[in-house]
């Protein structure tokens, strides 16, 4: 046989071999949208893990900011946490460290009559008033929105009930709240 002839055979042999099977359109738009759909979900749960994690870390910050501010009541005489100038000065203006995170956190700092130097109860079944201070993004060194003088000379016991409330990463309105009760003597109840 001719060299030639046997070289054409071999190469028909080569191209009349059968094709390997191939993926149809179908198949491949399927595939497409599978991994479309994963790479969806994958995003999906990101962004809730996200919020999580903010909706965590401010509420952490939100404890930081009520220690904070209960140990500066802790810190002073009991005469001062009754007296609404020195608490309004020295506590209520000072920023603590933790609300930065917060963004536009709502303070509302209340000291109220406890216990009546009778033995009565105080606030708000004796139909006093309380000092009560609100710090917001309107008011950032706090103001006065309620106030009595007699804390002092009417109560054995104080109560600071201090309130935040700020908006979540997904739009909840959220709070934290602490209460402290103070005697004479500044002894923590």
């Amino acid at each position: 046989m001719n060299l030639k002839r046997i070289f054409n055979r071999a190469s028909a042999d080569v191209v009349r071999r059968p094709a390997e099977g191939g993926f149809s359109l179908v198949e491949v738009s399927v595939a497409i949208v599978v991994a479309a759909m994963f790479g969806a979900a994958a995003f999906a749960t990101n962004q809730q893990l996200l919020t999580t994690l903010r909706s965590q870390k401010e509420t952490t910050a939100a404890t930081m900011m009520l220690q904070e501010r209960i140990e500066s009541f802790r810190a002073v005489a009991w005469s001062n946490i009754a007296d609404k100038d020195f608490v309004k000065q020295n506590i209520v203006k000072n920023p603590t460290t933790s609300e930065a995170t917060l963004g536009s956190v709502i303070e509302t700092i209340t000291v109220s009559g406890y216990v009546t130097t009778l033995g009565a109860p105080g606030y708000p079944a004796d139909g006093s008033n309380v000092n009560q201070w609100v710090r917001d993004a309107a008011h950032p060194t706090g103001h006065n929105t309620d106030n009595n003088d007699n804390l002092a000379s009417d109560y054995n016991l104080l109560k600071v009930d201090i309130l935040l409330t700020w908006t979540g990463p997904n739009g909840r309105t959220r709070t934290r709240e602490l209460a402290q009760i103070f005697g004479k003597g500044n002894i923590g109840q």
